[in-house]
């Protein structure tokens, strides 16, 4: 999620060696490249059983200080050629067969936006980076109630319960819906909005509190869990701009669509026109500060 890249960028600004900046990037500069001087666009992709769990497209307006994150549902529907079975039609799907790379691709075909650097991390990093900050206290929406006893996950909260832990935040963003059946009343834009509350809280304590600290602790599960095609230099550069973006200028949004069952799976599918009226939008706020 954008939380674990806004910690990397904060980091680098109190010297974190460059040593380390490098072990997380695959990929260094290109010469001759243009690093974007006015908006950057970063999309984060959240990993589980080989599936983009969490996509989030993180844009970044570096005049006006401003970052719009745009979340993706896991379920949007994106057929692909050669693909024909029902599950691999789902956005989510992409990861597996093509990569982080192949994620990008997508989400670029349906926001018809150039994403410049992905960001990728596996859930034991967002339970390294909630530990080392002393934990996000969250209030639980709903009662819950889920096994799975093939990926060892176990959620069992009471609606109004106060979770705080790394390993309980997780489990709150993977809940979609319990043993019996029923989930959050809106589906999947439930699950959403829970990452993004999670998000949003996290970026403030970070913020708070003592980043050095907080990050030196985080070398580790960071350097094992997360990825990006950043090279030091970019991520070094995006960090000095990013300094004095306030958690008030963070702002989210999610796709515009509904749900809909096509071949017996549940998917869901953007309103194009609305989504092109938010991405022109943003598109049109960086062409008139030129």
């Amino acid at each position: 999620m954008f939380i674990i890249s806004f910690i990397i960028s904060i980091g680098i600004l109190y010297g974190i060696l460059y040593l380390f900046l490098n072990s997380i990037s695959i990929s260094s500069s290109i010469a001759g490249s243009e690093i974007p001087k006015k908006r950057v666009n970063v999309l984060v992709v959240g990993v589980a059983k080989n599936l983009s769990d969490t996509i989030m497209l993180a844009s970044y307006d570096m005049e006006k200080e401003q970052v719009d994150i745009f979340s993706i549902p896991r379920d949007t529907y994106y057929p692909r050629k050669g693909y024909k079975h029902a599950a691999q039609k789902k956005i989510n799907a992409v990861y597996g067969s093509d990569g982080a790379d192949g994620v990008v691709k997508a989400v670029e075909d349906i926001t018809s936006l150039d994403i410049n650097y992905y960001v990728q991390f596996d859930y034991e990093a967002v339970k390294a980076v909630v530990d080392s900050i002393g934990g996000i206290e969250v209030e639980v929406p709903n009662n819950m109630n889920y096994d799975d006893p093939v990926d060892d996950l176990h959620i069992h909260f009471k609606k109004g319960q106060v979770v705080k832990s790394g390993e309980d935040i997780i489990k709150l963003l993977r809940w979609r819906k319990n043993n019996n059946g029923g989930g959050y009343k809106d589906g999947d834009l439930g699950r959403i909005k829970m990452q993004q509350q999670i998000v949003k809280l996290g970026i403030e304590k970070i913020m708070k509190g003592n980043i050095v600290a907080n990050f030196i602790k985080l070398q580790g599960p960071i350097k094992e869990y997360v990825k990006t095609n950043m090279s030091p230099n970019e991520m070094m550069y995006f960090a000095n701009k990013a300094k004095n973006v306030s958690s008030e200028n963070i702002h989210f949004h999610t796709v515009p669509g509904k749900p809909k069952t096509m071949e017996g799976l549940s998917f869901f599918v953007i309103d194009n026109e609305k989504f092109k009226e938010q991405i022109d939008s943003l598109i049109e706020e960086t062409v008139e500060s030129e």
